[in-house]
């Protein structure tokens, strides 16, 4: 299912929505010049749009700020459970293995061990996502555990996982009634609070990774992103993706809630 959403979100994007007009457009050329350069010129067009990310930006800027970074001051007294969500990992052995991830799961990990520092009595679950096998999974966090000074903490690592509903049905056997502290990217983490507290897991949200300025401060320099730019491109491609995720889980929701009605 995976694969099917980030199919569905590559389909709707503009670079291959630019090619889907454009190859036929120089094709037809030759025969029919007229509707292959009108071809041709929506193509440019569709690209060129594309990479204004202006026309996302407070969609994408308002799901970022969905919710505040955790303070760790309101972090209950009950037993909490702190669960860093994954992302895929290049398992190169000449690399570190701080290196063998992207900054995305970086983020994030270095947010739950924040959050971990402030309880040392939590118990950490690291999800690690990718086609990576079992022993090379475990290999990265045995490196990344020592990097961070986590032999200690009581850790738990998820290797199977393949999309953020796995990751949940994997937590909620682990969690046992207790409040999770969900650490993941501040573009992913509404769509992932829905999800887990679909799953019947009480949620604090964690989210980290902000890739964008809050509107009026110091580093909100909105007018770049009306500027045609591989960025724009980028900003635009993961908002499509979010947005047919979270249509998905919509979808996903109802067919479940109509069954138990009709059970």
């Amino acid at each position: 299912m995976e694969f099917f959403k980030a199919f569905i979100a590559a389909c709707l994007s503009p670079v291959v929505l630019a090619l889907m007009l454009q190859l036929p457009g120089w094709l037809l050329l030759r025969k029919r010049r007229r509707l292959g350069l009108c071809l041709v010129a929506s193509g440019t067009a569709a690209l060129l749009l594309g990479s204004l990310g202006g026309w996302t930006l407070e969609l994408r800027r308002s799901a970022q700020y969905s919710f505040p970074p955790a303070d760790v001051r309101l972090i209950p007294e009950s037993p909490v459970v702190i669960v860093v969500l994954g992302t895929g990992m290049n398992p190169d052995p000449e690399l570190p293995a701080n290196s063998q991830v992207g900054g995305a799961f970086l983020s994030r990990l270095i947010e739950g061990v924040r959050l971990l520092r402030a309880r040392p009595d939590a118990e950490l679950v690291v999800s690690i996502a990718g086609k990576a096998s079992e022993f090379e999974k475990q290999k990265f966090w045995s490196a990344m555990s020592g990097m961070l000074l986590l032999q200690n903490a009581r850790c738990t690592v998820l290797t199977t996982a393949e999309s953020t509903l796995d990751e949940a049905e994997l937590v909620r056997p682990l969690v046992q009634g207790k409040t999770v502290l969900l650490a993941t990217s501040a573009a992913h983490i509404s769509r992932a609070v829905r999800i887990f507290t679909e799953e019947g897991i009480r949620v604090i949200a964690a989210p980290t990774d902000f890739s964008m300025a809050r509107k009026g401060t110091a580093g909100d320099r909105s007018w770049l992103n009306w500027l045609p730019s591989t960025d724009g491109l980028a900003g635009n491609q993961a908002w499509l993706y979010e947005t047919v995720a979270s249509l998905w889980q919509g979808v996903r929701e109802r067919l479940a809630g109509s069954s138990r009605t009709a059970q």
